[in-house]
C-alpha cells in the first residue's frame, strides 16, 4: 500500500470513527426555544417516576406521577428505552419530567430534549469561568469548591426553570378540559 492509499485509508476510518462516536451534536438554545419545540412534538408529557433501570438493554421502566398534556394515564407504567449515544439519557432513578413520543411498543425521549431528572434539572449548564490575565492559578481544592458552588448555582436554577415550565404545561392541559 502506497502512502496515498494509507492516507486515504486513514482518512477513511477516522471520519467513520467520528460519526460513530459523535452522532448528535445537540447545541446550545435558549430553553425557552426548546420547551416551545417540546411542547409541540412530544406525543407524551409527564412526571415519572423512574422504577427500574436496565443498563444492558438500555431500557428503563417509568410510572407516570402527573400528565402534565392530559393524554397519560396516572399510574401507567411505559417501558423506555434509551438512546445509547444521545442525551437526554435516562440513568437514574428518581422523579423526571418526561417528554417523548412511543416507537415500536418503547417510550422514547425527543433526541436532544429537555427532558430531564429533578435532581440535577440543568439544561444548559454555565461553562467555567475563564481565568483572568495576571490571575495566579488556583490549587485543586479552590477549583473543586468553585465547581461545587456552580453546580449548585445551575441546580438551583434548573429546579426554579423547572418549577416554571411545569406550571405552564398545567395550565395549558387544564384549558384544554
Amino acid at each position: 500500500m502506497d502512502y496515498t492509499q494509507k492516507t486515504i485509508l486513514i482518512s477513511f476510518i477516522l471520519i467513520f470513527l467520528s460519526v460513530k462516536m459523535f452522532p448528535c451534536t445537540c447545541g446550545l438554545s435558549r430553553l425557552s426555544d426548546k420547551q416551545k419545540w417540546e411542547m409541540e412534538n412530544s406525543e407524551c408529557i409527564f412526571i415519572g417516576e423512574v422504577l427500574e433501570i436496565d443498563s444492558a438493554n438500555h431500557t428503563y421502566k417509568v410510572k407516570v406521577v402527573e400528565s402534565l398534556d392530559g393524554g397519560d394515564e396516572v399510574e401507567n407504567i411505559y417501558l423506555g428505552k434509551n438512546w445509547t449515544s444521545c442525551t437526554p439519557y435516562i440513568g437514574k432513578k428518581g422523579k423526571w419530567i418526561i417528554y417523548g413520543y412511543m416507537e415500536e411498543g418503547f417510550l422514547r425521549l425527543n433526541l436532544c430534549g429537555i427532558s430531564r431528572s429533578f435532581n440535577y434539572p440543568v439544561v444548559n449548564p454555565a461553562p467555567p469561568p475563564f481565568p483572568q490575565l495576571n490571575e495566579k492559578p488556583k490549587s485543586k481544592i479552590e477549583r473543586k469548591n468553585q465547581s461545587k458552588k456552580r453546580r449548585s448555582k445551575d441546580i438551583e436554577k434548573g429546579l426554579t426553570e423547572l418549577n416554571a415550565e411545569i406550571d405552564v404545561l398545567r395550565k395549558v392541559r387544564d384549558k384544554k378540559k
